[in-house]
């Protein structure tokens, strides 16, 4: 086939074809390409999906960590515990709870607390409330009293 293209006396126009690639070619290299607004928001896009894809994987992740029954009945769990059984990972739980123990005791005094003194207000004003009804009870019998007295005189 050489030989037929050699004959047709295409060997040089091919080898000007690829001159002029390869001249184009080192004339591209030196283009420098500025920024344009397409490409902004291309990649903003771009960085955007990259992002709610890692957020996809990272929340897989997570998810394989869960543990329903600390959800459901009050234990915390975090992604970053060590593997279970070991002796760091029970210290770590075993001092975690008792100063989640201690936290919760000073929370219910002060929730006790607040709670009397709630319950002593309650019944002081309450107590207010019956010594007025009392008195005006009593000013109200006076009052009979005193117009019964004057009807008998």
């Amino acid at each position: 086939m050489a030989d037929m293209m050699f004959a047709l006396g295409q060997t040089k126009k091919k080898k000007k074809e690829e001159n002029k690639v390869r001249q184009t070619k080192a004339e591209l290299k030196d283009v420098v390409i500025t920024d344009t607004i397409e490409k902004d928001i291309r990649k903003g896009q771009f960085d955007r999906d990259q992002k709610w894809k890692a957020t996809g994987r990272d929340q897989i992740k997570r998810n394989t960590n869960f543990d329903m029954a600390r959800s459901l009945f009050g234990g915390t769990s975090s992604v970053n515990e060590p593997a279970r059984g070991s002796d760091e990972g029970i210290e770590k739980k075993m001092g975690s709870m008792r100063v989640r123990d201690h936290q919760e005791d000073e929370d219910e005094d002060e929730v006790d607390e607040q709670e009397v003194q709630e319950e002593e207000d309650d019944e002081d004003e309450y107590e207010e409330e019956e010594e007025v009804e009392e008195y005006e009870e009593y000013e109200e019998e006076e009052e009979e009293d005193e117009d019964e007295d004057d009807e008998e005189d």
